[in-house]
């Protein structure tokens, strides 16, 4: 998937094609921050809208404190999440299955990308335990392929085009101008398939895309967080870094245990979208009714778990890890589109504080950092990318705690993923005439 032009010439990086390939990719960046931005407003809004304003006709304050209104609410949104997949005919995909889409193909469908990206945000709104950036990047991915096409651009443009929409969504809204050109080299690196040299336009997308979504909003990933503080950095802290990272390693098996046969089985009745969404909705409404901390992707509450993390204990945080594990996994097998970096991070926080509070010699931010590390990595495959994005959120002189934590679950976990990688390609629709 090299940058060539029309002609079949690879292009030179001290070339004028190149050059005009970055200023593509930086116009692209800007598309994707944008829509994430809008989706980060729509988001925003309905879930005041339902969680909020709709619980106070009622005469409830607020629609989590409601058993009742949980189950309601998460069942009418598995509704609505099954009708978008039986009325457009849109199968939902996981973010591993768009990265592997990108990988074979150079592009991601728009129809797959525009659906994924609404039936996402409809399942967010409505309390989905998933993450928002596996329906963004299928979404301003496949933004940046429709722009392309429409333009008629040559096919490597059109890879370059579509990475630069996704690379500008992760620089955006997870504040990394690394993460997304690492996620997409390291998913084509055993294959050969991917030149080194989308790294770049990558960079710039994300770089541009991260100062639109700044400059609009503010935003900066992680600043919200306060986590414990890390005293003093100690050479005995790289050797608990692997045990820590191995359990944060075997919390991702227990996910991609319970991901798998559920999802075969919701593939055995793929004809019966909207039943299998509102099955999952029911399940998340009845466990979300007892506890609402495991609604929505987990990242508001992170901070809740830290703050809260005596008063709950190790057998109550322990618990949270598991039932956000079977939650997410439940939302994703049966229908509902979404992420689940964000859940990942939300079950390995629980559980690094639950083994602080068991062996309370290990500093808390370590359990924390090397837990998380370890979850994401077993469902993402992609540890320096990860290790990019963690790092954005902690003390720099954790870098090489969350370096060794990553590789010991990933080396644990390697050979386990979550979906087989697929190698049919989404053809291009023929212009139509009047194009």
């Amino acid at each position: 998937m090299e940058e060539r032009t029309a002609k079949g010439q690879e292009v030179d990086i001290r070339s004028r094609a190149f050059y005009k390939l970055l200023v593509l990719s930086g116009i692209m960046g800007a598309s994707g921050a944008l829509l994430t931005l809008a989706f980060v407003l729509a988001l925003t809004n309905g879930i005041r809208l339902i969680w909020d304003a709709v619980p106070m006709l009622f005469g409830v304050a607020d629609g989590t404190s409601s058993a009742v209104f949980v189950i309601a609410a998460c069942a009418a949104g598995g509704l609505l999440v099954g009708l978008m997949t039986r009325y457009s005919g849109v199968r939902p995909a996981l973010l591993a299955e768009e990265l592997g889409e990108f990988t074979e193909c150079g592009r991601l469908e728009p129809r797959s990308g525009a659906v994924g990206l609404l039936r996402g945000l409809v399942g967010l709104m409505f309390g989905g335990s998933i993450g928002p950036e596996g329906p963004l990047t299928g979404g301003s991915g496949a933004l940046g392929t429709w722009l392309a096409e429409r333009m008629r651009l040559p096919r490597p443009v059109v890879a370059v085009s579509s990475l630069s929409g996704m690379s500008g969504m992760f620089g955006s809204f997870l504040g990394s101008p690394f993460g997304f050109a690492m996620f997409t080299i390291e998913a084509g690196l055993e294959e050969g398939k991917l030149s080194w040299k989308l790294l770049l336009p990558s960079m710039v997308a994300a770089s541009v895309g991260y100062g639109v979504f700044f400059s609009l909003t503010g935003y900066v990933f992680g600043g919200g967080y306060v986590f414990p503080p890390y005293e003093q950095w100690r050479l005995i802290d790289l050797g608990y870094a692997v045990p820590l990272g191995l359990l944060g390693g075997l919390l991702g098996l227990l996910f991609i245990r319970l991901f798998r046969p559920m999802r075969r089985w919701a593939d055995r009745h793929r004809s019966r979208p909207v039943p299998l969404a509102v099955l999952a909705g029911l399940v998340l409404g009845v466990v979300g009714a007892v506890f609402p901390v495991l609604l929505f992707s987990g990242d508001a509450n992170i901070q809740d778990l830290i703050d809260d993390a005596a008063a709950m204990g190790a057998v109550m945080l322990i618990a949270m890890a598991v039932l956000k594990v079977f939650v997410t996994a439940t939302c994703l097998a049966l229908g509902w589109s979404g992420g689940y970096i964000f859940p990942s991070f939300f079950m390995g926080t629980a559980l690094g504080l639950a083994v602080h509070q068991l062996l309370p010699f290990l500093p808390e931010i370590v359990c924390i950092v090397c837990v998380m590390s370890g979850v994401s990595v077993a469902l993402i495959k992609s540890p320096i990318a990860l290790a990019l994005i963690i790092q954005v959120l902690f003390d720099v002189r954790l870098a090489p705690i969350i370096a060794i934590a990553i590789l010991a679950a990933f080396l644990l976990t390697y050979r386990t993923s979550l979906v087989e990688r697929s190698e049919e390609c989404s053809k291009p629709s023929p212009p139509r005439p009047h194009d």
